[in-house]
């Protein structure tokens, strides 16, 4: 090899299969990984390497270093590449600051080759800490460079749940530069156990099998690296599968088990659980979720004669599943026979619990709540209200059971109602797509808006229902200008009217529409006014856990009031007694909930039933969802239209001011607290959530697109990132 009588002893091109990972100081992590992977039989496009070395070297001399190096890779093209001293390790990446090119020709390569070099010192170093001295910490590799069909990224691990069992294979056609930039999100398979499930395909890049070869190969490299590893992959236009990089995943989060601790089936996206977006506290779960729990299905026991088994929900890594277990084979034929002799006794009542006959009960549940339960449910807490002050400590955990008990009770009224103005709406939904869709396009989402513009949050008003949040924080307005309701009536009428003209031929099928949309109209806005009123109780509940939390920081149990909110209800009465408890470190509970609030928890725990598993998976399409290639997440179509803008991530009162306008705010769930920030959104996704919740209802009558019951929104978007939301399709898509 010819150099100059100045080139330093160690700035030699190496060979890249000559290479092992204990020469990562010479040439950098990239090309030691690269090397290593060589030597152990992977698939890896031949290359040499010029040294960290070679940064000292005239320009002339790289060039001659080059040109020896290279002689047996042939005439090209080729590709050049960044291996810094810094990168692709354990701790961080720094992936892309460095700059690569490809498809270069042999006359281009030393230019290619101090383009490299150079962007050690650009911008983009310079953030990640890197300076000009970095440019002497910099190797070059020069490969051939294959000409691919089909390129991407493979990751052994799930990013999102952190699931070591689970590869990610994302894939675009040609070069993978267009991924690995962001200005293509690929196609995406999610492969485990050798079985390849396609959760996206836009580009129909690879095939189910090519999905599965990666994830073999990857799997394999991380088999003997011992980590997970990010890796990026290509296959030539011969189907020969080559692998250009190898590193560890950095940020994954921790491995945890979401294995239920109890038989059946368990969600986050019913009841209760669409009002929790975060892991609960433990005084809130032993106390105020139990008795809830307890007290909502006594009354569906007295009201129809249902029994639902133990327990009513689990914990799981601190996140709350609500049980499904009431709809299963036996707890059904336990119930049979107490509901039979409810039918028996009041046929209309028990005709709720049915989809095609809900529209017969509603009348008579309305009524109840409306004379008897609405107006007993404000004077009960209008009388606490009053109490909560006053009242001796002592008493106070019998006070909040109380107020705990009537707000669960309530809350059979609101699934009963709830529930079927969700069951109206899926039949409203069917009846559209069957009689006016064929002629008229679109959904029978614009029939519901318009109705009743939101008003401001009351004091009792939640972001959750985790009473260790403040109740009604300090938002601004909720209102909007007169003319944007009035622009939503004038859509809704319109929209009825094209719909009953298309009806017109036919009486009975229009008479049959007309009472559906009447009844399904009216339970819209009820659901709202009952959920809005719901937590009353909150405000006392909350304010009398804190005169307990003030009273066991005044003996020393605690050091602050708002401590007493990390005790277990059965920690909290026995110090409130003055029995001796052992000592509790709320500063690990509360640390332990922190590490818990950044996982990404399923949807769905356990083993569902086929029937259940059928009805979940078919919902959104009965409501009008459409499944698209191209969506970076989907969930249930709630309010129609589409808009477009920047992703902000809102996961709780402390970040509602991030919100800006034009934004498309992305939340695990909303609440009635939530609701100014609607005057500020383009579009609402999020998490969990129904077609019957705040975040559906409240954004059609702010006339703003949302996508609800999304599953891990919060986690695949990124705050930034400029997204198309389609409320009627369920797709939230780059823009």
């Amino acid at each position: 090899m010819t150099t100059s009588a100045a080139t330093p002893k160690a700035a030699t091109a190496r060979r890249l299969d000559d290479i092992r990972l204990t020469d990562a100081a010479e040439v950098g992590a990239k090309a030691a990984s690269l090397g290593e992977l060589m030597a152990s039989g992977v698939r890896v496009p031949p290359g040499v390497v010029l040294p960290v070395g070679a940064a000292e070297l005239t320009a002339d001399d790289r060039t001659s270093l080059l040109r020896d190096g290279v002689a047996e890779l042939g005439k090209g093209p080729f590709a050049v590449r960044s291996s810094g001293i810094a990168e692709d390790g354990a701790d961080h990446s720094y992936a892309g600051i460095y700059e690569s090119i490809l498809d270069v020709s042999l006359d281009d390569l030393a230019a290619a080759t101090e383009r490299v070099l150079a962007s050690a010192s650009d911008s983009r170093a310079a953030v990640y800490g890197a300076g000009r001295a970095s440019r002497e910490r910099l190797a070059v590799i020069v490969q051939q460079m294959i000409q691919p069909a089909a390129a991407g990224v493979a990751l052994t691990a799930d990013p999102i749940s952190g699931d070591r069992s689970l590869s990610v294979v994302t894939a675009v056609r040609g070069t993978g530069d267009r991924l690995v930039s962001g200005a293509s999100i690929g196609d995406e398979w999610a492969v485990r156990d050798g079985r390849a499930t396609a959760r996206r395909r836009p580009e129909d890049a690879i095939t189910q099998a090519q999905a599965v070869q990666v994830a073999r190969e990857a799997r394999r490299i991380a088999s003997d690296r011992g980590v997970p590893q990010d890796i990026e992959w290509a296959i030539d236009t011969e189907g020969t599968l080559w692998i250009l990089q190898a590193r560890p995943m950095t940020a994954l989060p921790p491995e945890v088990s979401w294995e239920s601790p109890a038989r059946g089936a368990y969600t986050r996206q019913l009841r209760f659980g669409e009002w929790i977006a975060e892991p609960v506290t433990p005084l809130f779960e032993s106390w105020l979720l139990i008795r809830l729990e307890e007290a909502l299905h006594a009354k569906l026991r007295a009201e129809i004669g249902q029994h639902a088994p133990l327990p009513h929900h689990v914990i799981v890594n601190g996140w709350y599943f609500y049980s499904l277990n009431w709809f299963s084979a036996s707890s059904l034929a336990r119930s049979l026979p107490s509901m039979l002799a409810h039918l028996l006794r009041e046929p209309r009542k028990l005709a709720g619990v049915m989809p095609l006959t809900v529209r017969f009960s509603v009348p008579l549940m309305e009524r109840t709540w409306r004379e008897d339960v609405q107006p007993r449910y404000r004077a009960e807490i209008a009388e606490a209200n009053a109490q909560v002050e006053s009242i001796p400590v002592a008493e106070l955990p019998g006070f909040i059971d109380r107020l705990a008990d009537l707000a669960g009770e309530y809350f059979m009224w609101i699934a009963a109602l709830a529930g079927a103005a969700y069951k109206m709406e899926i039949n409203l939904a069917l009846s559209y797509r069957r009689s006016v869709a064929p002629i008229l396009g679109g959904s029978h989402l614009p029939l519901l808006s318009g109705f009743e513009a939101p008003g401001e949050p009351g004091r009792h008003a939640v972001a959750s229902i985790d009473w260790w949040y403040p109740v009604a924080p300090e938002l601004g307005s909720a209102t909007r200008p007169a003319e944007e309701h009035a622009r939503l009536v004038a859509t809704r009428k319109a929209a009825e009217g094209a719909a009953f003209a298309v009806l017109a031929s036919s009486p009975r099928r229009l008479r049959a529409f007309q009472e559906l949309l009447t009844q399904t109209q009216h339970l819209v806005p009820l659901r709202e006014e009952q959920t809005a009123e719901w937590t009353m109780p909150w405000p006392a509940m909350r304010q009398a856990v804190l005169r307990i939390g003030q009273a066991l920081a005044d003996r020393g149990v605690i050091a602050q009031p708002e401590d007493v909110f990390f005790l277990t209800r059965t920690e909290a009465l026995a110090a409130l007694d003055g029995k001796a408890v052992r000592s509790v470190d709320v500063g690990a509970r509360r640390s332990l909930r922190d590490e818990q609030a950044r996982l990404v928890p399923p949807l769905r725990l356990g083993k569902v039933n086929r029937v259940l598993k059928m009805m979940w998976s078919t919902y959104p399409r009965w409501l009008g969802a459409v499944p698209s290639d191209g969506a970076l997440v989907t969930g249930s179509p709630a309010s129609p239209g589409r808009a477009t803008g920047p992703v902000r991530i809102i996961r709780g009162p402390s970040e509602f001011d991030q919100l800006q306008q034009g934004d498309v705010l992305v939340a695990p769930l909303t609440a009635p607290a939530w609701t100014p920030l609607f005057t500020r959104a383009a579009a609402v996704v999020t998490d969990v959530g129904s077609p019957a919740a705040h975040a559906s209802i409240i954004a059609r009558e702010y006339g703003i697109p949302a996508v609800v019951g999304c599953g891990d929104a919060t986690a695949r978007l990124r705050t930034g990132m400029v997204v198309t939301v389609d409320g009627a399709t369920g797709n939230v898509e780059l823009a």
